[in-house]
C-alpha cells in the first residue's frame, strides 16, 4: 500500500512540478513537524505580501509563489515560520530564489516520522521523502527545518525521543543521499502546560553534526497555550534562518579545508582561455571522425561512454564496441561516464543511480580502462541526489548544459555547464561567437554528439564545422583540455 502510494505521488509530481512556475535553480528547504512548523497564526496584512524570489510546492505539486498558509494539512493552516525564515536566508543574496517544501501535519507524534509509518490517511515520511525529490530536480537541498514535540511532550513519551529524532535525521540524510545535511530542530513553546521536550531536543547538536536548536525563549502564543501567535512564528522563522546560516557556513569551511590545497600553476599558462572538449554518447564516428581529427590537431578530448539504447538492431554499428573505446583509451583521450544506457539520473532512485554509474565503471575495468573521474548528465538533467552519488563514488567533475562558461568561483564542479555544438545556424554561431569572444582566464567546455549524427540528426555535427572550429581554437591559441585536466 504504501508503495502504491508513494508511486502515485511520484507519477503526480511528475506531471505537475513545472506546470505553473517557470523557475531558476531553487535554494530548497524541507519543512517537517506538527502543528507549529505548518502554522496557526492569525493570517493577516503582512501575509499578503508576496515575492517571486520565494516559492513553495503547493498541493498539487506545483511551483508557486509563497504565500501563508504554506501548509494545508488542516482548514486551521495559518502563519508559521516558513516566510520569515525565507526572507531572512535572502538577506544579502542577489539572484536567488527559495523554494519550500511543506511537509508538516499538525498533531503528529514522532513516532509518525518514520518509513511506511501512517498518521491517519496519510504516510508523513513517506511523502516528505518523495516530495522534496521532486523539487530536488528543480534544484539543491540546502537544509531541513524540523518543530515537533507538543505530541510526546509527557514523561513517557520524551525518554525515547532523543533516539527517535536522531534515527529521524539519519534516516533523512540516507534516503535524500545527503550525510551532511543541516537540519535545524526548534524548541516547542514555553507557554506549553508540561515541558519534557525542550531540555531533550537541545541535546541534539551534541549527538548529531550538523544539526542546530533554536530557541523558543520570549515567543507567546495565541491564547491556546499551545501555538506561537502570528508574530512569534515569524519571529521563529528568523532564528531558523540564523542558525540555518550558521550551519552552512561551518559546513562549507569545513569542505573548504579539506579540498584546498595550494597549487603552483604557471601565471603564463592560468591566464590562457581554455577550452574543454566532450563527445557523447559513444558514437562510430567518434572512432572513425573525430578521433583522428583530433590527434591531426594534437588535442585533448573526453568521450563520454553508455551503452545507448537501441530502437532497432540495425542501430547498433552506429556506436562503439567497449574493444573501440579501449582504442581511444589507448590513443591518450579521457573515457567518461555518461550511465550505463542513458539515463535521466532524475527520475531514477538513488540505487538505480548507484547501477547505472557502476555499470560503465565495471565495463572499463573489464577493458582495462581507469575509472572515470568526470560524469556527463544525460540530457544534461541534474539534482543534488545525482551529485550526492557522484561525489561518493569519487568522481571530480561532472558536465551540464546551459550554453555559459564555466566559472571555478561560482560553479560546482559537479555541475559545469557547457554548450551544445549543433550544426544548425542558432547553436552553431552562438558557439562560434563564444569561442571568438573567449577571454584570458576564461573557460568553455563544447558538447559534440554524432559527427555527424545519423542516428540523432537533431544533434549533429557536421565533420566541416568540427575542423572549422578546431582550426578556430588552434588559430586563437587556445589550451585545450580533457575534463579530467580542468
Amino acid at each position: 500500500m504504501v508503495f502504491k502510494l508513494i508511486s502515485c505521488l511520484f507519477l503526480s509530481i511528475g506531471f505537475n512540478a513545472y506546470a505553473q512556475k517557470t523557475v531558476k535553480e531553487l535554494d530548497l528547504y524541507l519543512l517537517i513537524g506538527q502543528s507549529n512548523m505548518a502554522g496557526r497564526g492569525a493570517v493577516d496584512a503582512q501575509s499578503q505580501e508576496t515575492s517571486e524570489a520565494i516559492l513553495m510546492l503547493d498541493k498539487n505539486n506545483n511551483w508557486v509563489t509563497a504565500k501563508d498558509p504554506v501548509h494545508f494539512d488542516r482548514a486551521s493552516a495559518g502563519v508559521g515560520p516558513a516566510i520569515s525564515f525565507a526572507k531572512s536566508m535572502l538577506e544579502g543574496k542577489k539572484n536567488t530564489q527559495i523554494g519550500l517544501i511543506p511537509c508538516a501535519w499538525g498533531g503528529s507524534p514522532i513516532k509518525v516520522w518514520s518509513p511506511g509509518a501512517k498518521y491517519f490517511e496519510n504516510f508523513p515520511y513517506d511523502e516528505a521523502i518523495a516530495r522534496a525529490k521532486i523539487a530536488m530536480q528543480s534544484g539543491v537541498l540546502k537544509g531541513i527545518l524540523w518543530h515537533q514535540g507538543e505530541s510526546d511532550n509527557d514523561s513517557k513519551k520524551s525518554a525515547v525521543y532523543l533516539s527517535k529524532l536522531k534515527t529521524l535525521v539519519a534516516n533523512l540524510r540516507r534516503d535524500l543521499n545527503m550525510p551532511d545535511l543541516p537540519f535545524v530542530a526548534g524548541e516547542i513553546g514555553c507557554f506549553n502546560k508540561a515541558d519534557y521536550i525542550n531540555k531533550i531536543v537541545n541535546t541534539l547538536p551534541d549527538e548529531v553534526e550538523n544539526t542546530a536548536v533554536v530557541s523558543s525563549e520570549g515567543l507567546v502564543d495565541k491564547g491556546d497555550q499551545l501555538h506561537f501567535d502570528s508574530p512569534s512564528a515569524r519571529e521563529l522563522g528568523k532564528r531558523y534562518a540564523e542558525a540555518m546560516k550558521k550551519l552552512q557556513a561551518k559546513i562549507t569551511g569545513e569542505n573548504k579545508s579539506k579540498t584546498d590545497k595550494p597549487k603552483k600553476v604557471s601565471s603564463a599558462k592560468s591566464n590562457q582561455p581554455t577550452v574543454v572538449l566532450t563527445f557523447d554518447d559513444a558514437e562510430i564516428s567518434h572512432y572513425n571522425n573525430v578521433a583522428p581529427l583530433l590527434k591531426k590537431y594534437g588535442f585533448d578530448a573526453t568521450f563520454f561512454v553508455c551503452e545507448f539504447p537501441l530502437k532497432n538492431p540495425n542501430q547498433k554499428n552506429e556506436y562503439m564496441t567497449w574493444g573501440q573505446i579501449q582504442e581511444l583509451h589507448k590513443k591518450g583521450f579521457e573515457i567518461g561516464n555518461h550511465t550505463g544506457h542513458h539515463k535521466n539520473v532524475t527520475k531514477l532512485s538513488p540505487e538505480d543511480i548507484d547501477k547505472e554509474v557502476a555499470y560503465v565503471e565495471e565495463k572499463c575495468a573489464e577493458f582495462n580502462i581507469p575509472k572515470p573521474i568526470s560524469f556527463a548528465y544525460p540530457g544534461n538533467r541534474y539534482d543534488s541526489i545525482s551529485q550526492g552519488i557522484l561525489k561518493k563514488r569519487g568522481y571530480k567533475y561532472a558536465r551540464t548544459g546551459g550554453s555559459k562558461l564555466y566559472n571555478s568561483v561560482t560553479d560546482p564542479v559537479l555541475a559545469i555547464p557547457s554548450y551544445t555544438v549543433i550544426s544548425s545556424d542558432k547553436y552553431y554561431e552562438r558557439v562560434k561567437k563564444a569561442l571568438t569572444d573567449l577571454l584570458p582566464g576564461e573557460t568553455i567546455v563544447l558538447t559534440f554528439h554524432g559527427v555527424p549524427d545519423l542516428i540523432h540528426p537533431d544533434y549533429s555535427t557536421t565533420i566541416e564545422n568540427l575542423k572549422e572550429i578546431l582550426q578556430l581554437i588552434k588559430d586563437k591559441k587556445y589550451k585545450v583540455v580533457a575534463m579530467k585536466d580542468m
